[in-house]
């Protein structure tokens, strides 16, 4: 094992091979980024660029390769629907926009923070899905939605472009692309073939340099426009940003967009104003991690397996009413008491007594970025020490270290890759496993409409997908799941073992449970000596 790279599934000669069509490229020059498993590198079909006759165009299939080392062309999500031919539009309507602002700048932290996520998952991270029309919706309105969402938004008009500083968003003032019009066959349902033009999408990879971030189509039946299709790659917004977008779009709003825009974002980010923002945050991470380095790295087995990146999913009742009663008695939000809990079942485990998560922040917060449809969201950090706490104190202190994350996860994530790498020549070692977590329920993102008590049926544990696509090595997502609260873990195998995150996910209720009983009870965390001491 090299650097991430499955010596055993990794092509000779620096060959790719297109295992369907048995021809191989060779890509001799191209060095592939750390910690890529070539056996998971996008399937053949995907990488080579073929003529009109079926013929490979080596040239322009090493433009691609490097394109995909550069972060420009991202291979898409799914098997698609390569066991039949795909469906193919009866038309591509061309629909011109236009809007305010253009030229080009930097990346801003959000986009940085959201592409380099692209580049470790190797994949553009679809926004999106079907979803039926209202009945007599024209082509013609569809169309001018599309136009709506490119001339209103400079995120939906951006496209990378790389100078002699590297990648960054380019602006146009103007444009076209392309609205898709699929036709179902005799007697053939008009949602399955929705579901197939997005399972297309999905598949289809990304060349950010000259698509446009939306994917849009419409199927009809019958002349009938029944559904509508839209994806978009992850860059160009989040979740905050949907929700923004979506309400707008509804009523077509037309005053300005509210917020600070992208290009504006950049600008401001480069001022002087912007670096003594992100000094504050990267002197806040130093400290956090200096309190890391005090303590024991956390002790996890890992436990190979092929496929190597897998999910499972804890829903769980007696999770939501042990934090609904904790939150209450304590007086603090959900957030701060999953965060807890989730750091303590981690420390049980680990074998230490302080825990590195990433919390993911939305930054709406912030007035400037509150009404910005573009993507702002970014990991935080925090360092959260347990050594010696009841359940209560552990609360209250990841109540503090939480607002501090927030308060601090504006920032450029170039410099924390450099502090962190600082980290590495300090201490000796890389900083333990970061915990990716992110905490949804409550926003609409799940099944269920809050954490509330109220599901009567037993807990229970899944695994939901198996597969090569790349994940974070540890990352926690909580849900809202009809009355209870939905877990789900994404890790990769090679960090830590399926049977270590099945026992993380219950460890988590068991410890939201044990705090519920009774805030004084330790945490069972014992306190390490501290690492500095002389």
């Amino acid at each position: 094992m090299r650097g991430g790279i499955d010596e055993a599934h990794e092509p000779t000669g620096e060959q790719w091979l297109d295992r369907d069509a048995g021809r191989t490229v060779d890509l001799a020059g191209n060095q592939a980024r750390d910690g890529i498993d070539v056996a998971q590198e996008p399937t053949g079909e995907q990488w080579l660029v073929q003529d009109a006759g079926g013929a490979v165009d080596v040239v322009a299939t090493r433009r691609r390769h490097a394109d995909f080392l550069a972060g420009t062309w991202l291979p898409g999500l799914g098997s698609g629907v390569a066991d039949r031919a795909e469906p193919r539009p009866v038309r591509r309507l061309r629909v011109a926009f236009a809007g305010a602002g253009s030229g080009r700048a930097g990346l801003t932290w959000g986009q940085r923070d959201i592409w380099a996520t692209m580049l470790r998952q190797r994949n553009w991270l679809p926004l999106g899905g079907r979803r039926p029309l209202a009945p007599g919706t024209s082509l013609e309105d569809v169309a001018a939605e599309l136009a709506y969402l490119h001339g209103r938004y400079q995120s939906m008009r951006t496209r990378l472009a790389v100078d002699e500083h590297g990648v960054c968003q380019e602006v146009a003032p103007s444009g076209e692309t392309f609205l898709e019009v699929f036709d179902t066959a005799p007697n053939q349902d008009p949602e399955a073939l929705a579901e197939r033009v997005e399972a297309v999408y999905r598949r289809r990879p990304y060349d950010l340099r000259t698509e446009w971030p939306v994917r849009m189509a419409v199927v009809r039946s019958g002349g009938t426009c029944t559904h509508l299709v839209v994806l978009m790659h992850h860059l160009a917004l989040d979740a905050g940003g949907a929700a923004v977008m979506v309400r707008e779009v509804a009523v077509r709003e037309s005053a300005e967009p509210d917020g600070m825009q992208p290009l504006e974002q950049a600008a401001w980010q480069s001022s002087q104003a912007g670096l003594r923002h992100n000094d504050r945050a990267l002197r806040h991470f130093a400290e956090a991690l200096d309190r890391l380095a005090a303590g024991p790295a956390p002790a996890l087995r890992p436990g190979p397996r092929r496929p190597r990146h897998w999910c499972g999913q804890l829903v769980s009742p007696a999770l939501a009413s042990a934090v609904a009663a904790v939150a209450a008695r304590c007086a603090v939000d959900d957030s701060a008491v999953l965060t807890a809990v989730t750091a303590t079942a981690f420390a049980r485990l680990a074998g230490t007594d302080r825990v590195l998560m990433r919390p993911r922040v939305g930054n709406r917060f912030r007035p400037a970025l509150g009404g910005a449809v573009c993507f702002v969201a970014q990991s935080g950090l925090l360092v959260l020490e347990l050594g010696g706490a009841t359940f209560d104190e552990a609360v209250d202190r990841a109540r503090g270290a939480t607002m501090a994350a927030m308060k601090n996860a504006y920032f450029d994530p170039r410099a924390l890759e450099t502090l962190i790498g600082h980290y590495a020549a300090d201490h000796g070692r890389c900083p333990a496993v970061a915990l990716f977590f992110n905490d949804r329920h409550g926003t609409g993102s799940g099944t269920g409409s809050g954490a509330g008590p109220g599901a009567d049926y037993a807990s229970a544990f899944t695994w939901t997908h198996r597969g090569p696509e790349p994940t974070e090595p540890l990352s926690v997502t909580i849900d809202d799941a009809g009355g209870a609260l939905a877990v789900a873990l994404h890790f990769d195998t090679h960090t830590v073992a399926p049977e270590t995150i099945e026992e993380l996910a219950w460890g988590i209720e068991r410890a939201a449970v044990e705090a519920a009983a009774d805030g004084d009870a330790p945490t069972g965390v014992g306190r390490t000596p501290d690492r500095r001491a002389p």
